[in-house]
């Protein structure tokens, strides 16, 4: 059998269709059994899509409605990721369209109950410039392109046209009913209605982040209806709505409620709002943290009052210099930051730069670990927002001097950040809360090799940290060094932390209401071989060295700074309060010092004096890891001198750098070999070349300066 009638057999196999019999079918019939199998395995698992594989690196391609509906029909794959290859009309009067009785993706399938059952989407779906249009839902609850997004899921970059989204009992919006992760760079247009709450242009409840997106949308419904969002326990930054809004109470131009811990930075609203209690022309009602540097339009919004943010004329709103004054990050200036959210033309309200397919320019690399993007510069950092789940790292140091931001450089991360050894000096932000460098590191993201100096981080709100305002990510071989204040859960490196830290430090100093501590404000999560010099101080309660207020566990670590407050309240030398453990067992190994921190008492932790903080043997009984000891472990996390002051991490030292140039080369090789087979002084006290610490330079010091040899 030749090749072409072998492949017309596995086809017609495949198909179920019988083979005529004729001479030596026998042989024929042998090898059918072979190619049914390459019928099934020969293929790609993807081909219900229009290619990929469902990888970061190679997503999985939506090209088609087709495409779009079979992804929502396969919640095995909501945690994949997932492209827009090609603009998408879900018109329901096309062949193959429909009106949806429940959201395309992550649909409610409860139909009994009113809470949310079915699979969350959890992976990456990014429109790449791309429109979906005429998106019609006509069901009961959680309606959108997406029912529900959970924790870590993301969205970006896509544009929704003439969605239309009618709900029975709620949360509605052109993308999501109910968002728990991350959307960046959305708009949407339609009309969104619902004869209950929760009513909102883009999303109908959010609980995670939006980030630089936009509705022109209609939002109508009975309670909790904005123009944006109807009901935010989350963050939206950088984002606007102009579309009427219509409801009974709870009625915003940009947020019907905003709840708990929302917070809404440097956006605005124009649309039209009507309702008959809690109305405001950005917010209906608000008992959420955080409302900063917002803004409505009096005159087209028909709302002189709002429950946060600025009411303006439509000159003032039109005028750049308002939003400039105000720290607003607009294309072709630097001063207020290097994300480049903004721009605006002459009489015109200000219009996101990336909201209508506008990508900015990556820098180079791929975003994978094998091939991350290198940021070589402040306009690389400004681009970190818009790919957050990417793999990063620096290409050198670089310093900020002359930017003041309003927010976090990066809002919301997800992804691997690499220093490299490099440093970000001069890092100045003014602005609400969730601030850091990141706002909020997600369960996925990894922060290394990283340091922060000359921090100057100023908070009107909470979580508040140098490095990251909230952290559920892991930190590790990172500093800060600089100022913090804010109001509570505030840190020197994380504001409020429930992932995991490890071999980091912090100076300077943290202040605040409450919650401080000179590493973490707050820590649910585990903290390791860390330590903090930090000056902390507040006005009330759960103050401290390291940590303010303590539900984690603290191992080998330890404080030195000095910590006060104003008033009575939970104040440590090492931990203000600690739930961890009644016998505070989930503290081990770690300590403070009391003469520097001038607190003789702390929730968890072995107080020392400073002639025991700077003796070995004092860490040694503890079971901490030094270098020139195995006893204890053969990491080599710590370092210490006899006498000479507190255990320093080891990666803080250029290990070989002898010329003291912070580099390691030729000329640190020629001292090396000046004091080769000598007794000399340790490296690490800065009085010698012996890496090893037992006393001599030798073949076991030129194997450790080997491995350390820049690469």
């Amino acid at each position: 059998m030749d090749l072409r009638s072998a492949l017309v057999s596995a086809d017609r196999a495949c198909l179920g269709l019988a083979e005529p019999k004729r001479p030596g079918a026998g042989r024929a019939l042998r090898t059918i059994p072979l190619l049914i199998v390459v019928c099934f395995v020969s293929f790609p698992a993807y081909a219900q899509y229009s290619g990929g594989t469902g990888e970061p690196n190679d997503p999985y391609q939506i090209a088609t409605a087709e495409d779009l509906i079979a992804l929502g029909e396969t919640p095995e794959d909501y945690d994949k990721h997932f492209i827009l290859t090609a603009d998408i009309d879900l018109d329901p009067n096309l062949p193959g369209r429909k009106v949806f009785d429940r959201a395309v993706i992550a649909p409610d399938t409860n139909d009994v109950g009113s809470g949310f059952r079915g699979t969350l989407f959890t992976g990456v779906f990014d429109g790449y410039g791309h429109t979906i249009s005429h998106l019609t839902v006509t069901g009961d609850d959680f309606l959108g392109l997406f029912g529900q997004v959970g924790s870590g899921g993301m969205i970006c970059d896509l544009g929704l046209e003439e969605s239309l989204i009618t709900a029975k009992y709620g949360r509605a919006g052109a993308l999501a009913g109910l968002n728990n992760g991350h959307i960046a760079a959305i708009y949407s247009s339609g009309m969104i209605s619902s004869n209950s709450h929760y009513v909102g242009g883009l999303v109908g409840r959010n609980m995670g982040s939006i980030v630089s997106s936009c509705s022109t949308a209609m939002a109508s419904g009975g309670s909790n209806v904005g123009g944006l969002v109807g009901f935010s326990g989350g963050s939206i930054l950088t984002s606007y709505s102009i579309g009427a809004v219509s409801g009974l109470s709870n009625v915003g131009g940009l947020v019907g409620w905003n709840y708990g811990f929302g917070t809404i930075s440097e956006s605005y609203s124009t649309g039209s709002v009507t309702g008959t209690r809690e109305i405001g022309g950005l917010v209906g009602f608000n008992n959420g943290d955080c409302v900063t540097l917002c803004f409505w339009d009096m005159a087209t919004s028909g709302q002189v009052g709002s429950a946060g943010g600025i009411g303006l004329t439509t000159a003032e709103m039109q005028d750049i210099d308002t939003y400039l004054s105000e720290g607003w990050d607009f294309v072709d200036e630097t001063l207020n930051g290097s994300c480049d959210y903004w721009r605006i033309s002459s009489g015109d309200y200000p219009r996101l730069r990336f909201c209508m397919g506008d990508r900015p320019a990556l820098p180079e690399g791929s975003g994978t670990a094998e091939q991350p993007y290198m940021i070589r510069d402040a306009q690389d950092l400004g681009t970190v927002w818009f790919q957050p789940r990417s793999h990063y790292r620096l290409a050198g140091s670089i310093d900020l001097t002359g930017i003041t931001w309003s927010m976090s450089v990066i809002p919301w991360f997800n992804g691997a950040f690499n220093g490299d050894g490099h440093v970000i000096t001069n890092l100045h932000i003014e602005g609400g809360q969730y601030l850091g460098l990141f706002g909020q590191l997600v369960s996925a993201a990894e922060v290394s090799n990283l340091g922060l100096e000359a921090v100057d981080v100023y908070g009107t709100g909470n979580y508040v940290g140098g490095l990251a305002g909230r952290s559920y990510g892991t930190i590790s071989r990172s500093y800060s060094t600089g100022v913090i204040r804010a109001i509570e859960y505030v840190g020197g490196l994380v504001g409020y932390s429930s992932g995991s830290i490890a071999t980091s430090h912090t100076a300077g100093t943290a202040s605040g209401m409450g919650r401080i501590g000179g590493l973490v404000g707050k820590s649910t999560g585990p903290i390791t071989a860390s330590y903090s010099v930090q000056t902390v101080s507040g006005v009330a309660g759960y103050i401290g060295g390291l940590v303010g207020s303590n539900f984690g566990e603290i191992v080998m670590s330890y404080s030195r700074g000095r910590v006060d407050a104003a008033f009575c309240g939970f104040i440590g030398g090492l931990v203000g309060c600690n739930y961890g453990s009644r016998f505070h067992t989930n503290i081990s190994a770690s300590f403070w010092d009391v003469q520097t921190s001038g607190q003789s008492g702390s929730s968890g932790g072995a107080g020392k004096t400073t002639a025991e903080m700077q003796t070995p043997g004092t860490f040694l009984e503890a079971g901490w890891d030094f270098v020139g000891e195995s006893e204890n472990g053969t990491e080599d996390i710590w370092v210490i001198c006899e006498g000479a002051g507190y255990p320093h991490l080891a990666w803080e030292f250029v290990i070989g750098d002898f010329d003291a140039d912070a580099d390691t080369d030729f000329a640190d090789f020629c001292i090396l070999a000046e004091h080769w087979l000598a007794a000399d002084g340790s490296f690490w006290c800065g009085q010698g070349c012996d890496l090893t610490n037992d006393g001599s330079v030798d073949w076991q010091d030129l194997m450790v300066f080997t491995e350390n040899w820049p690469r």
